[in-house]
This record gives structure tokens, C-alpha cells and sequence, in this order.
């Protein structure tokens, strides 16, 4: 009850919505019974059911809320203390309500999102990431760059110059996503994990993709992208023409191909704004990409195929 009043609370505070207590008689099936609360209210005029479980798998919730919607015919919203930020990304794709306490508020049905822990915030203007410091982020998200390096270590992981990298790493830091400290001669680079920066990464940066062509001309390195690479990281099959990742600095390689009809093609080639070989894998992109190009699709094979990603946790949980 303590949870109950406290998100009542938070609600009317951030949304100025009157919030009243009311009841409904539902037959609800063993394993709602077992593993939720339910609590029914009145926002705003608007009778909801707020569901609060305990499931290990966010796409057990799914079913959930479309059996309590059925039932009641009534706009289910899930309540949540903690919640990943890809996992919140698979809610709002599905149009799903939910509240993670005093974080975030998602309601369609009221026209409602609301990161609440960036009201208190006085944010100013912040310039969009740079391929590098984007690229900067994605090495830190997979590990291959760590907290605790110096400027030149990250320098040579990424195989940029030093001047770049501190640039990408100012702006970074601009976004509070590292702290770049002094200690003697030398700066030291301490990543500020949270998972604003995954969810950033996905959700909130531009695609790398600056135009797309079709070739018949022969491709000696192969860097596989979009769904040719979503089809080597999961069981999907790809039978589509494969699709290259190019770097736009490769202008000698990209001058040699001639371009032709899709029916002609052997590849299409996507021309990257940043190295896609960079923190590549199995010939391909680095699979966190593909939550980036396909964080639009309403493809049930793709969706299912970035499950299977996600389901391998490739990126692990930190402290």
C-alpha cells in the first residue's frame, strides 16, 4: 500500500491530474492473481488499471496487459521501481503505458511521456554527437574501450588521432557521459555509466547511413550491414541482396564500383559517415547498431531477431 500511495503521489505532482481510488470485479486468471497488484483509479476523469508484477521477462508482460485490457476494457499501465532503458524502448514501441517510479511516465492513452528525472534539469543546447564520440561510445558500451584510460590509449584503440578523440571526448563529456581529469602530465578518461547512455545511443542518435546504392561490381573487404548483418547475429535467413558498410572517406573504393538496377546488383552498399569496421564483428557491424537501424521497423522477423540479440546480452549489466 506504502507503493501504491507513493505513485499516486508522484503522478499528481508531476501531472497535476486528480487521482481517485475506485474498484472493479474482474476474473482474473491463476497466474495474474499469483504474480500482480492491481490497483483501479480515476486520473483525470479517465478510469485506468494500474498492474505492478514480478516477471523476468519484459515480454511476459505483453500478454498480460492485452488479457487484463480484454477483460475490463480499461487502459492497463504497468508500474515499475526499475526499468532497463531497452526494455522501456519495447514498451513504448508497443504502445504499452507504464511508470517507472519517480523516472518516467509513458501513457498514450493520455497523450503523456515525460522523462521526470530531467525536469529539475536547466539543460542547455547541446551539439549532436560526432561520428567519433558516437563511436567513442558504442567501444565503451561493448568494453572494448574502459574506464580509467588515458586520452592516448583510447587514441590507439580506436586508431584516430589523439586531437579527434579529445575533441569526441569533450563533447561526450558536455553530455555528462565522461569525466576528463588532469592528473600530472597526463588525462585520465572515467566513463560515467548509466543507462542514459545505452538508451541514447539507440534511441536518440542519428543512423550512420548517408546514402545507399546498388552494385554489381566485386567487394574484396566486407563489412555486412542492416539485415545481411542482423541475419549472421541470429537464426534469421537472409535472402535479400547483401547488403556492404562503407566508410565515406573511402572514396577511391567508392568511386570504383559501378552502380546499377537492384535487379543487376550483387550488393547494396550503404555508405557510413564512420568506419563501420571499427569495433566490428563476425565480418559485420557491431550488432548494437542494428537496435539503432531497425528501432523504426514494425517487422514481427525483425523484431524477433533482435530479441535473439538482446536475448545474449551483449551488453552486460554493470554496477
Amino acid at each position: 500500500m506504502k507503493l501504491k500511495k507513493k505513485l499516486f503521489n508522484y503522478l499528481e505532482t508531476i501531472t497535476k491530474w486528480s487521482i481517485e481510488e475506485s474498484s472493479i470485479n474482474l476474473t482474473l486468471p491463476l497466474h495474474i492473481k499469483l504474480r500482480y497488484e492491481l490497483w483501479y483509479a480515476t486520473i483525470a476523469n479517465q478510469k485506468v488499471i494500474f498492474a505492478k508484477g514480478e516477471e523476468s521477462d519484459i515480454r511476459n508482460y505483453y500478454k498480460t496487459v492485452t488479457i487484463l485490457e480484454e477483460l475490463s476494457n480499461l487502459p492497463v499501465v504497468l508500474i515499475f521501481e526499475h526499468l532497463k532503458a531497452q526494455d522501456r524502448e519495447r514498451l513504448i514501441k508497443r504502445h504499452i503505458a507504464f511508470v517507472v517510479q519517480e523516472q518516467y511516465i509513458y501513457m498514450p492513452f493520455a497523450l503523456m511521456q515525460i522523462d521526470t528525472q530531467k525536469i529539475a534539469q536547466s539543460l542547455k543546447k547541446l551539439k549532436e554527437l560526432t561520428p567519433l564520440a558516437d563511436a567513442l561510445l558504442l567501444g565503451y558500451l561493448i568494453e572494448a574501450i574502459t574506464s580509467n584510460l588515458m586520452i592516448s590509449e583510447i587514441a590507439k584503440i580506436s586508431n584516430q588521432g589523439i586531437r579527434e578523440v579529445s575533441n569526441a571526448l569533450a563533447l561526450l563529456e558536455q553530455y555528462g557521459f565522461v569525466r576528463v581529469e588532469k592528473k600530472g602530465r597526463k588525462k585520465m578518461v572515467y566513463f560515467e555509466y548509466s543507462e542514459e547512455i545505452l538508451d541514447y545511443f539507440i534511441s536518440k542518435q542519428r543512423t550512420p547511413i548517408k546514402a545507399t546504392f546498388f552494385t554489381n561490381s566485386p567487394i574484396e573487404k566486407k563489412i555486412y550491414s542492416s539485415f545481411s548483418a542482423l541475419a549472421l547475429h541470429s537464426t534469421l535467413i537472409d535472402n535479400q541482396i547483401k547488403t556492404i558498410a562503407i566508410s565515406a572517406k573511402e572514396k577511391k573504393l567508392l568511386d570504383g564500383l559501378e552502380q546499377c538496377f537492384e535487379e543487376d546488383a550483387t550488393y547494396q552498399v550503404e555508405i557510413w559517415d564512420r568506419d563501420p569496421s571499427l569495433f566490428a564483428t563476425q565480418q559485420s557491424i557491431h550488432p548494437l547498431y542494428l537496435f539503432r537501424l531497425f528501432r523504426e521497423s514494425d517487422d514481427e522477423r525483425i523484431e524477433y531477431a533482435l530479441d535473439e540479440i538482446r536475448d545474449r546480452r551483449i551488453i552486460k549489466d554493470r554496477d
